[in-house]
């Protein structure tokens, strides 16, 4: 889990748990993205929905969390850095309702790649735009985290230039600039090509991590 998208350095029982979650998130986006496109009888819907209610409930008998820091707090499942990194909602790599991307560091800066398939439409063959922000908004945040200073978005303004496409492999890029020990102003782009599609630029205020119900264990 160190390539692309794995900046955190992990031991090998968390690689392992967290691949298992990566490939259960796969599965259930796949399933999501067939629910949205399928044009499905009423028996099948009856039977879908049965098998899916068992399943929840044998997931139920599974050891139950209270949010990220519960799970950080647990044997081999990294620090919190890398559990947010997981099941953030809206981009986390084992997150099932979140669109698979992708992304890599460089020098301050953010540089991912996302698809949006059909569970994300919003104007007829394209992206909602509260997900087009939300992944702006989502690689923004891990760019101003990546100072060493992680905090919550103060502002985000977004541009919305042309539609985003589905199924079209997106380039988004995301640059941090200091402004004081505060606050870190970011910017990000969103790409199809040679088409620019949206633009964003936000400010992250630094936030003490006790208010999260964190200590120095929990970001080790």
């Amino acid at each position: 889990m160190n390539g692309e998208g794995h900046p955190y350095q992990v031991e090998p029982s968390e690689d392992r748990y967290w691949q298992a979650r990566h490939e259960l998130a796969a599965a259930a986006r796949a399933l999501n993205e067939t629910v949205v496109s399928t044009d499905i009888s009423l028996d099948t819907a009856t039977e879908i929905t049965e098998a899916m209610r068992q399943l929840t409930q044998r997931l139920k008998k599974e050891p139950q969390l209270t949010g990220f820091v519960d799970m950080a707090r647990r044997k081999d499942r990294g620090s919190i850095d890398n559990v947010m990194g997981e099941l953030v909602a809206m981009a986390g790599r084992s997150h099932p309702s979140a669109p698979a991307l992708t992304w890599h560091e460089e020098p301050n800066r953010i540089v991912g790649e996302v698809v949006f398939g059909p569970a994300f439409e919003g104007p007829p063959g394209h992206a909602h735009g509260g997900w087009v922000a939300g992944i702006l908004d989502h690689l923004m945040g891990m760019t101003h985290v990546k100072t060493g200073r992680p905090g919550m978005t103060s502002g985000l303004s977004v541009r919305y230039l042309k539609p985003t496409p589905l199924n079209t492999k997106i380039h988004i890029n995301a640059e941090t600039t200091e402004i004081d020990e505060r606050r870190t102003e970011v910017t990000a782009s969103m790409r199809v090509g040679d088409t620019l599609t949206a633009t964003a630029e936000a400010i992250f205020v630094r936030v003490d991590a006790a208010k999260f119900g964190l200590d120095a264990e929990d970001s080790r």
